[in-house]
């Protein structure tokens, strides 16, 4: 199963979902973008904020040389499920109108937020990951 994982920057949320999921399936069958990277914390900064980088590698994750990368359309048509996390930003049409699309809008965006918050976001997003997993 090819996922798509969508939150606001691509700056948090939509990456640890993808590590997540490609380390515990042992693929690389997850890929994560967001829908606007201009306008958020990190501008047109590339790189992951230091803590979403911290609270990843407290648990052996190292997503320091991830970028970050808006959606296309190309890439919800390549996925077979097309995660968001996106609550307070609206989605590209392509995105909302797809029928592969599912929400995860219970994950708030923590990008902003102290180490603590993003520990919290990470490990949201983990459960909701092994949940996609054992039951599709």
């Amino acid at each position: 199963m090819k996922v798509l994982f969508i939150c606001r920057a691509n700056a948090g949320r939509s990456q640890v979902a993808e590590a997540f999921f490609n380390a515990q399936t042992g693929t690389k069958d997850a890929t994560s973008a967001g829908v606007d990277l201009m306008n958020s914390s990190k501008g047109a900064d590339p790189t992951l904020p230091d803590t979403v980088i911290e609270a990843m590698q407290e648990i052996g994750s190292d997503l320091s040389n991830c970028r970050r990368k808006v959606v296309t359309k190309e890439m919800v048509d390549a996925a077979d499920r097309v995660i968001s996390m996106v609550t307070d930003y609206p989605l590209p049409d392509y995105v909302a109108s797809s029928p592969k699309l599912v929400r995860w809008d219970d994950i708030p965006d923590a990008v902003r937020m102290p180490l603590e918050a993003q520990r919290k976001m990470r490990d949201s997003v983990r459960a909701h990951v092994e949940n996609l997993i054992s039951h599709g």
